[in-house]
């Protein structure tokens, strides 16, 4: 059969796993599209996996098949993002995505596809979902529970299925532990997925995140080919002009992102942020945790595991990253700039208008920097508090309720607000009237 008039042809875009092994859901799939047979395949030309298994049987029917090799050689690690933005920008009718176990770079190709206004129909692996309720479960959780611990990374029980800790472990880097006997006694009592403390495991994480159905980048982010964090984050190096850091402790998570774990820096301590780097690029450090590999979550915005793809040691934090999540080093506080006792208990005007200022900014704050603008607003308020204009107990009353109204959960904005003021704290503001 001739190559058809590519042209006038149906395009059908096609973007699957490499570890998608189910011959039959892309056969049917490929059927319903098989039309009079002048439509051309479009794939990313994957030597395994779900663009192999179709191209075999795509031209096994006599279609044509067009291929987009990535060019590695030339473009090294962004090329396989290159290689998903120029098939998508040649236009398709449909894009059918196979994709297993939350790949990368078919998610960033059906993310794409969604932007420009394809179709995209997403098929499942015929797998099943782990069963959370089953003993081996509980057993699998709590042997990755123990390797975490056997890292030296501080772990703590999560609610079954969700992100939250369990009731009495709010404080997580107190009660946090690398006892293999405690551990073992906590996950027997319930199948608890893992959290590790990140200040007091030595950590470092950067969260890759894929956007939420409907979520545009703002405008500075709205570019070709960003559609995810890890999209951002290539971006981010060609900027600096420094290589991705990949080579280190990898976790996927749930919808398709990614945990990179790094070592922290010994000269600062580092806090969370959220957006501080780019769209949907947060941090955790010291005051947070992640999600360990080993846990299953299933919440409104999606369900999955969290899977380590790369298990080797954390590299240490990149200086070019250290510096940018580093704060403004403000001058630290100096005896004479202690506030007196008993100061501090009534709030000055201006205080008081500068807590309804950021109160009023973290409540009208786009998705994407909600975390960051109440860190921020945390931090400044903490200068006030320490400079004795400003009663602590207040503060965090209206910080809470900000970060509530504008949609964050009261898991994620307690150690935001209390991180942002202990710092803020440690460096008051000078000549606030």
């Amino acid at each position: 059969m001739s190559a058809p008039n590519r042209e006038a042809a149906r395009r059908i875009l096609l973007t699957g796993s490499r570890t998608w092994t189910d011959t039959e859901t892309i056969r049917t799939a490929l059927a319903e599209h098989w039309g009079n047979g002048s439509a051309v395949l479009v794939t990313g030309a994957c030597p395994r996996g779900a663009d192999a298994i179709a191209e075999t049987l795509w031209a096994e029917q006599g279609g044509h098949v067009e291929r987009h090799p990535a060019d590695w050689d030339t473009h090294g690690k962004r090329a396989g993002l290159l290689r998903n933005a120029d098939m998508v920008a040649l236009g398709a009718t449909v894009c059918l995505a196979f994709i297993r176990d939350a790949s990368p770079g078919a998610t960033h190709a059906a993310r794409l596809a969604e932007r420009a206004g394809i179709p995209v129909h997403r098929y499942p692996h015929p797998e099943g979902k782990p069963d959370v309720a089953n003993t081996a479960l509980s057993t699998d959780l709590l042997r990755y529970a123990l390797a975490a611990a056997a890292r030296g990374w501080h772990v703590f029980p999560l609610t079954p299925r969700d992100k939250r800790p369990v009731r009495g472990f709010t404080d997580w880097e107190r009660h946090a532990t690398t006892d293999p006997d405690h551990i073992r006694r906590l996950w027997s009592r319930a199948p608890f997925n893992i959290g590790i403390a990140c200040g007091p495991s030595g950590l470092v994480v950067l969260d890759l995140d894929m956007p939420k159905p409907r979520q545009a980048p703002p405008p500075a982010w709205h570019l070709p080919g960003i559609c995810d964090g890890s999209a951002v984050l290539t971006r981010l190096c060609e900027q600096a002009k420094q290589e991705r850091p990949d080579d280190t402790f990898t976790v996927l998570t749930r919808r398709g992102g990614a945990h990179l774990y790094f070592t922290a820096p010994t000269a600062v301590q580092l806090r969370n942020t959220s957006g501080a780097l780019g769209w949907l690029i947060d941090t955790r450090a010291s005051g947070g945790y992640v999600v360990g590999p080993g846990s299953y979550v299933h919440l409104p915005d999606g369900a999955g595991g969290y899977h380590v793809i790369d298990s080797r040691n954390p590299a240490p934090l990149p200086h070019w990253l250290t510096t940018r999540l580093t704060p403004p080093d403000l001058p630290p506080a100096s005896p004479a700039s202690a506030p007196p006792p008993g100061q501090g208990q009534r709030p000055t005007r201006y205080a008081l208008a500068a807590l309804h200022n950021e109160v009023q900014r973290v409540k009208t704050t786009a998705p994407g920097s909600r975390n960051h603008t109440l860190n921020t607003a945390a931090f400044a308020l903490g200068q006030l508090i320490g400079a004795g204009l400003l009663p602590r107990p207040l503060a965090e009353d209206a910080l809470h309720a900000a970060g509530q109204a504008a949609g964050l959960p009261a898991w994620e904005v307690l150690p935001t607000v209390r991180s942002g003021l202990d710092a803020g704290q440690r460096r008051p503001r000078h000549g606030a009237a």
